[in-house]
């Protein structure tokens, strides 16, 4: 009984780490990008790690760039400088590393915070498209920065900027199990590995405001866990304070000299989960500015003035970003085939102008979406018939929805309009948000 009563406990707590993770891994999203370095926390005693970061500055920043704006052959190229001139440094090999994950990150829908609004990224079974090359390329840069971290806390305890390169590679190794590898158990594991050597840097340096990242999320996610889970919670030692989480991430973002842009990012995520849509329209809009080339910060954009409801505007944006994905702008080439229709059609669907709807959800299932989009569009294409009246079709895009299946999300919903046809029956979260 004993053994089945832990077995038990252990099962509940992987539950709980599960749902920690699918809030916490949006911390490693920052430190696995960094984003623009602008110098080092004052008051470092002249260490190694310290003398490198000023050094590498340079690079770092431009690689960051790069990255962001999803220039990977350019990023790549200057981490590879990065690495030859610091060859003791931990920033080489883990912005390596980072090229690969956001790679990865970007292809499996990671990046598109919409589905973060809710848990239906979480609820989608689809296997993430990574090679055999790219896994095994990312766990040797990992392990390469992780080594060097290691050397040179054994020599240097105190160094605090290798101390905060560790807890990041934590960070990385959580995002990459949870979005990648969907292994939610090691993710949160690996997350409060971060958190807790986040907490050790602050301990010594409270002004160091990258590090305020990974722990204030990790509270953030406890925080915000159903109340039997969070007791389990606290009595294994994990504690959370949801104000004072978005307030660290917060911080991270305005004070923050290598985890700015990724901090912002995830401070989007949250304020999204918040309803604070002002605030993450306003983190958004910064970041689309400042990573013109990247095609996703556009469309997050997009996507949160639709979710305020305002269609006109988003379409009005929307039809500039299709012009210049046709035209080859900046990155726009990786973005997600029939998101574009599909947040176009979106619309049109929320100002009930039907026909035009549907066609342009029916455009984005013939671009050959990935699985996870083609469903969204199946179903958006039936509330689209709903509404002209089409019943049969739309049950046909219904029922698409479920045999093809992998979003349990999208299968719920689909299944209570077989009841009750759109608009009248549209279940809670598929309209715009009511005080947009």
């Amino acid at each position: 009984m004993y053994v089945g009563r832990r077995g038990k406990i252990r099962g509940i707590m992987e539950s709980s780490l599960t749902v920690n993770t699918r809030l916490g891994f949006l911390a490693a999203l920052v430190l696995v990008a960094p984003g623009l370095v602008h110098g080092q926390p004052p008051g470092f005693v002249e260490e190694p790690s310290r003398a490198y970061g000023d050094e590498a500055l340079p690079l770092e920043t431009e690689a960051y760039q790069h990255l962001f704006d999803y220039d990977f052959e350019a990023a790549e190229e200057i981490f590879e400088r990065l690495d030859d001139q610091f060859p003791d440094f931990a920033a080489g090999p883990y912005g390596r590393a980072a090229v690969i994950w956001t790679k990865v990150g970007q292809r499996v829908g990671a990046m598109r915070g919409s589905s973060h609004r809710g848990d239906r990224f979480w609820e989608q079974s689809g296997i993430a498209r990574v090679t055999d090359e790219e896994q095994q390329f990312f766990e040797d840069q990992l392990e390469e920065a992780r080594r060097r971290c290691e050397r040179v806390r054994q020599r240097d305890p105190g160094d605090l900027l290798n101390l905060y390169y560790l807890g990041a590679v934590e960070s990385m190794k959580a995002a990459w199990d949870g979005t990648v590898q969907r292994a939610y158990f090691s993710a949160a594991r690996a997350m409060r590995r971060a958190a807790s050597l986040h907490r050790e840097v602050l301990e010594a340096d409270p002004e160091f405001a990258d590090a305020y990242h990974a722990p204030g999320a990790q509270d953030y996610a406890i925080a915000t866990l159903p109340r039997a889970l969070r007791m389990l919670a606290f009595l294994f030692g994990m504690r959370g304070e949801k104000e004072r989480g978005l307030d660290w991430v917060a911080r991270t973002a305005r004070e923050g000299q290598r985890s700015r842009w990724g901090a912002l990012w995830a401070l989007a995520l949250f304020m999204q989960r918040e309803d604070r849509l002002e605030d993450a329209l306003t983190a958004v809009s910064t970041l689309r500015e400042q990573f013109p080339k990247n095609p996703d910060f556009a469309l997050e954009e997009i996507g949160i003035r639709l979710y305020r409801g305002e269609t006109a505007e988003a379409r009005e944006a929307l039809l500039v970003f299709i012009e210049r994905r046709d035209a080859g702008f900046g990155s726009y080439e990786l973005t997600t085939r029939g998101i574009p229709e599909l947040r176009l059609g979106e619309s049109w669907l929320f100002e009930e102008s039907w026909e035009e709807a549907e066609a342009a959800f029916s455009l984005g299932l013939q671009s050959s979406p990935p699985p996870d989009v083609r469903l969204m569009l199946h179903f958006r294409r039936g509330n689209a018939r709903d509404g002209r009246g089409q019943r049969q079709p739309a049950l046909f895009d219904y029922n698409r929805v479920r045999q093809l299946g992998g979003d349990k999300v999208l299968e719920r919903w689909a299944k209570d309009l077989r009841k009750t046809p759109w608009p009248e029956g549209a279940p809670e979260g598929s309209r715009p948000h009511p005080g947009g």
